[in-house]
């Protein structure tokens, strides 16, 4: 074929596939050395200055760390009074102000400022105002998302004062019901992300709960297995922890595979990637429990 009649048709491949996306590795993390081989990072959020909060299952608390992957800080330790945990598994930093944590072990979900001081117990099983808890998000329109795995349903309270605003899901395989939903996520436009682990699929709602779309194909490489991480970057690309297949991929805003991410800084395999969290600069947190490493990793569309 000339290259004359090659270019339309390499001009409409362009116009049709998806930009490449490149992973670029920054560097891999964890706790002090000592603690280091009980680290299970497991749900992780982006707060205030930029610090990043992650859930710590195998220490029993919070570790807060810089952008340079130094910590800061820790919230918590073993217990099942106010301010303690057992085996936490997801964090939601919101509104510069709070800290909510998701208390799995203890089955609550409790509230914190932003300085990591206790304030209150804010749901429970044991007050009735919670099921299962499995994953945790917090808008910045004071809503707080929590994914149900006794309902298999997501509710959606008010974040300063845990009063119930609506619900939805239901146990199936069909368009907008859940089993096992393990995360949330929740974009700009206020549309809600669930990764939805038992179906092997991410599902799109409206800010009411109407179901608008699944992500996820049933062959090839956007077939999810287990998904147990969502999140949303400011361009609508959607980054899932897919953690029965050990990587994570990323969709573009139309739900399109653009690529994935199998190993981190160093060569590092991700193990059990778990949780997911993606900044206003473009930088991408990846916590892989089982590898005991938070991931650090630079995004970009290769021209």
């Amino acid at each position: 074929m000339s290259d004359r009649l090659l270019l339309p048709f390499v001009l409409l491949l362009s116009l049709v596939l998806p930009a490449r996306a490149d992973f670029v590795p920054v560097r891999a993390f964890s706790g002090s050395a000592e603690e280091a081989a009980r680290f299970s990072p497991r749900g992780l959020s982006i707060g205030y200055g930029g610090l990043l909060y992650v859930a710590d299952g195998g220490n029993d608390r919070v570790v807060v760390f810089d952008t340079a992957g130094a910590v800061v800080s820790t919230v918590g330790f073993a217990g099942s009074a106010g301010g303690r945990f057992l085996d936490p598994t997801d964090v939601a930093a919101a509104e510069g102000l709070h800290l909510y944590v998701l208390d799995a072990g203890n089955e609550r979900v409790q509230l914190f400022d932003r300085y990591g001081q206790f304030l209150e117990v804010l749901l429970a099983r044991e007050a009735g105002t919670i099921g299962t808890p499995l994953g945790l998000e917090a808008d910045s329109f004071g809503r707080l998302y929590v994914t149900d795995a006794e309902a298999d349903r997501v509710r959606v309270f008010r974040s300063f004062t845990g009063q119930e605003e609506f619900s939805f899901g239901g146990y199936g395989t069909e368009p907008g019901r859940f089993r096992g939903p393990a995360d949330a996520a929740v974009d700009r436009s206020r549309r809600i992300y669930v990764a939805d682990g038992g179906n092997h699929r991410v599902q799109v709602f409206d800010p009411l709960g109407g179901f608008l779309r699944s992500i996820g194909g049933a062959e090839g490489p956007a077939r999810l297995s287990g998904p147990t991480g969502v999140a949303v970057d400011r361009e609508g690309r959607v980054f899932v922890a897919d953690a029965g297949n050990a990587r994570v991929v990323v969709f573009d805003g139309a739900g399109n595979f653009a690529g994935e991410i199998r190993e981190g800084a160093g060569g590092k395999p991700l193990v059990s990637p778990r949780g997911v969290a993606v900044d206003g600069a473009g930088l991408l947190y990846v916590s892989d429990s089982a590898g005991g490493f938070v991931h650090l990793f630079r995004y970009g569309a290769a021209p």
